[in-house]
């Protein structure tokens, strides 16, 4: 399977009586929830492309490169714990995952797996659209609000248009949101920024549920900064937020 590069993961959008219809990646093992949310997410708009299990989910990631992925984590065989990870091994695209009502456990561990947002099932069709909207917004957004083309932050340096990051002179890849949170943190540094300014900025919509989201995010920004001896510029200011120093 090919890896999606930064540049190319948004796939060509499908387009219908002259209207683009973003290509959404939806795995779910139940029929009954499958087809009601497919026939909704339809009529608000999107080209969903369907699967029942992981294996065919992974198969269809390679053949339709979607722009965002929907996957419930309760999948049988391989796990959406499974899926989640080999999506992001493929592809920079927004993945949410579903999961069970209240299941603290699976949201840490599939954000963990390199999720970028997750719904409470029962779900509610009108909050998915609405919530996928937002996702692809912030992953599309206008050229008015976009950042400096080059932003250093110590040894820390990041390419926004060409979603390019590097510590010295060596590359260090991120995943979407990952990036995204990098990018404003920098652009604000050494200003600490608060959790709820980062989940308003970064995921793009008011967030109604907890911190989860961003201190994943942060940890595996951290995770990643340590393989170069960076993590000291990733700081934490206990009970405000963040901050990147010089």
């Amino acid at each position: 399977m090919r890896l999606v590069s930064p540049d190319t993961a948004r796939s060509p959008l499908s387009c219908e009586n002259g209207l683009i219809k973003p290509k959404i990646l939806y795995v779910e093992d139940d029929e009954r929830i499958r087809s009601v949310l497919t026939a909704a997410l339809s009529d608000e708009g999107y080209d969903v492309v369907e699967a029942a299990d992981g294996e065919t989910g992974i198969a269809l990631l390679d053949s339709h490169t979607p722009e965002l992925a929907v996957v419930d984590l309760r999948l049988p065989a391989m796990s959406g714990f499974d899926v989640v990870r080999e999506i992001r091994r493929q592809s920079t695209i927004p993945i949410v995952i579903l999961t069970a009502h209240g299941d603290s456990h699976d949201v840490v561990a599939g954000l963990e797996a390199g999720a970028d947002d997750f719904l409470s099932k029962p779900i509610g069709a009108k909050e998915l659209a609405a919530r996928l909207r937002a996702i692809l917004r912030r992953s599309n957004p206008p050229e008015s609000s976009l950042p400096p083309s080059v932003l250093r932050v110590g040894r820390i340096s990041i390419k926004p248009p060409t979603h390019e990051s590097f510590i010295d002179e060596t590359a260090v890849s991120f995943t979407r949101t990952e990036f995204e949170v990098l990018i404003d943190l920098a652009s604000r540094s050494p200003e600490t920024v608060t959790r709820t300014a980062l989940l308003d900025r970064v995921w793009g919509y008011d967030y109604l549920g907890d911190s989860r989201l961003v201190d994943m995010q942060i940890y595996r920004i951290r995770q990643k900064l340590a393989l170069h001896g960076a993590d000291d510029k990733l700081l934490t200011v206990r009970g405000v937020g963040f901050k990147l120093v010089p």
